[in-house]
C-alpha cells in the first residue's frame, strides 16, 4: 500500500485550536472533585461507612460497562442539525453540573435515605458525565480528518487539564474551609455548586465555538426491525475486529490502572518508604509539572516522529527512570526527584497523544468496515480510563494489605516498607513494556494511515456526488 505524505497545515480557526480545550476544565471539575473528595464526602460529611462507599463505586463502574458504549451507540446514531455530538453538549451541560452538585450535598435524612441519596446522584452526575464527556472528546475526530488538527485540540485539553489539576487539587478544601466558614457540609455545597455552573458554562462554551465543524454525514435508513440493541451489538463487533482499536484499547486500560496505583502510592511511599513525609507535595508536584513541557512540545514530537514513535519514546524514557530508581533503591533523594521529572514529560507525551491516536482506530475502522464509530470509540477509551483507575486503587489496597501496611504506625515494617517499593518500582515497569510493545504494533497500522484517509475521502466525495 502507498503511503501519501499528509498535509501538515491547519485550516481550524484559532479560537477552535486555542479554547477546545476549556471543555476539559469542565471535565476535570468532575473527575478531580470525585477522585480527590468524594469519599472523604460520603465517610465525614454525609455520613455512611467507607465499605458502604466503596460498594457504591463498584456497582457504578459496573454500571458504565453498560452505560459508556450505549451512550456512544446513541451519539453515533444521532441526527440532528447540531450534529451528532453537540446536541449532548448543548442538552446536558446544565443537567450534568446541578448532579455534580447535588452529589456533594448532604441533606439531614435518616442513614437509609442518605444511602439511596448517593447512589441516585452519584450514578446520575456519572451518566451526564458520560454524556457530555464522550461528546466532547467524539468531537475532535469530527472536526477534522487531518492528525494534526486533532494534536493540536487534544494539546489544548492537555494545557487545560494540566491547570485544572493544580488548581483544583490545591485549591478546593481551602475554599471549602472559607466558604463554609469551617462548615465542611456548607462550604461543599457552596464550592461545588460554583463548580457545577463553571462546568456548565464550559460545555455550552465548547458547543458555541465548533459551530459548523460538527460534520454530518447523511441518514443512513434503518433496516426494518432493527432495534437499539442490534445497533449497540453491531456497534461494538466492528470495533473489536478493529485491530489497530485493539491495541490501542490495551494500552488505554494499562496506562491508566498503573497510573491510579503509581498516583496512588506517592503519599504512602514518600512517607512511610523514603521517610520523608514533608517531602510528599513536592514528590507529587515533581510527577507532574514537567507535563507541561510536553504539552508544549507535542506538535514537535508528533511532526517529526509521528504519534507511535512519540508515544513509545515517553514510555521508553519513563522506563529508564525507573530503572535508576532500581539500581539506586531511590536512596538519593534529589536523584529519586529528577526521575519523577523526566519520567512524567515521557509520560505527559504519551498521555497527551493517546487520544489523537485512537482517533486513527476511528478512520481504520471506517476504512475497512464502511461505518464510522466516533462515540462508541471514544465510549471505550472513556470507560478505560474509569475502570482502570477503580482496577488500579482496588488493586493498591489490596497489595498495601497484602504487605503488612498498619496506617497507624509511624514506622513500617521491613516487609511492609519492601512492599511499597516493589509495588512503586515493578508494576509500572511492567505494564509500560507492554505498552511500549503495543505502540510498536500501532506503527505499522500508523504507516498506512495517509492512504486510508485518502480512501475515505474519495469513498465520501463520491457518496455524496450519488446524493
Amino acid at each position: 500500500m502507498s503511503q501519501t505524505k499528509e498535509k501538515q497545515t491547519s485550516s481550524l480557526p484559532r479560537p477552535l485550536r486555542l479554547f477546545y480545550g476549556i471543555g476539559e476544565f469542565g471535565q476535570q471539575l468532575s473527575v478531580l472533585t470525585l477522585n480527590l473528595y468524594l469519599l472523604y464526602f460520603y465517610t465525614t460529611i454525609l455520613g455512611i461507612s467507607g465499605k458502604a462507599a466503596g460498594t457504591l463505586m463498584l456497582v457504578a463502574r459496573i454500571w458504565d460497562a453498560i452505560n459508556d458504549p450505549m451512550m456512544g451507540t446513541i451519539i453515533d446514531n444521532t441526527h440532528s442539525k447540531h450534529g451528532k455530538c453537540r446536541p449532548y453538549l448543548l442538552y446536558c451541560a446544565v443537567p450534568a453540573g446541578l448532579f455534580l452538585f447535588l452529589t456533594f450535598l448532604a441533606p439531614d435524612m435518616s442513614n437509609t435515605a442518605k444511602l439511596v441519596w448517593a447512589y441516585v446522584t452519584y450514578i446520575g452526575q456519572g451518566m451526564l458525565y458520560t454524556a457530555t464527556g464522550i461528546s466532547y472528546t467524539s468531537l475532535m475526530s469530527r472536526i477534522s480528518d487531518k492528525p494534526m488538527d486533532r494534536v493540536a485540540l487534544n494539546q489544548s485539553r492537555a494545557f487545560i487539564s494540566m491547570f485544572a489539576a493544580i488548581a483544583i487539587s490545591s485549591l478546593t478544601l481551602k475554599l471549602v474551609e472559607m466558604a463554609g466558614g469551617g462548615d465542611e457540609r456548607k462550604g461543599f455545597a457552596i464550592v461545588v455548586g460554583i463548580y457545577g455552573i463553571v462546568q456548565a458554562i464550559c460545555y455550552l462554551t465548547v458547543f458555541r465555538l465548533t459551530k459548523g465543524h460538527d460534520r454530518q454525514e447523511p441518514k443512513v435508513a434503518k433496516t426494518e426491525g432493527k432495534s437499539g440493541g442490534k445497533d449497540l451489538l453491531n456497534s461494538f463487533k466492528y470495533i473489536v475486529k478493529n485491530p489497530l482499536w485493539r491495541w490501542l484499547a490495551g494500552s488505554t486500560m494499562l496506562y491508566y490502572t498503573s497510573a491510579a496505583i503509581t498516583q496512588g502510592i506517592v503519599v504512602f511511599y514518600v512517607k512511610f518508604y523514603l521517610e520523608k513525609p514533608s517531602m510528599t507535595g513536592l514528590a507529587t508536584m515533581c510527577s507532574m509539572v514537567s507535563s507541561f513541557f510536553a504539552i508544549i512540545l507535542l506538535q514537535v514530537f508528533a511532526k517529526k516522529l509521528g504519534k507511535a514513535r512519540s508515544c513509545a519514546m515517553g514510555i521508553l524514557i519513563a522506563v529508564c527512570c525507573l530503572l535508576v530508581r532500581l539500581v539506586t533503591r531511590d536512596s538519593i533523594f534529589p536523584l529519586y526527584l529528577i526521575c519523577l521529572l523526566v519520567s512524567g514529560f515521557g509520560l505527559g507525551l504519551f498521555s497527551s497523544l493517546l487520544v489523537p491516536s485512537l482517533m486513527d482506530s476511528i478512520d481504520y475502522g471506517e476504512w475497512l468496515f464502511g461505518k464510522r464509530n466516533d462515540a462508541m470509540v471514544m465510549s471505550a477509551n472513556s470507560f478505560g480510563n474509569k475502570l482502570g483507575g477503580g482496577v488500579g486503587a482496588a488493586v493498591l489496597g489490596f497489595m498495601l494489605d497484602a504487605v503488612g501496611f498498619d496506617k497507624n504506625a509511624t514506622v513500617q515494617t521491613a516487609l511492609a516498607k519492601s512492599g511499597l517499593f516493589n509495588t512503586s518500582i515493578f508494576v509500572p515497569l511492567t505494564v509500560f513494556c507492554i505498552v511500549f510493545f503495543f505502540m510498536l504494533m500501532y506503527r505499522r497500522y500508523e504507516k498506512k494511515m495517509p492512504q486510508v484517509r485518502e480512501d475515505l475521502a474519495e469513498r465520501r466525495s463520491a457518496a455524496g456526488a450519488r446524493n
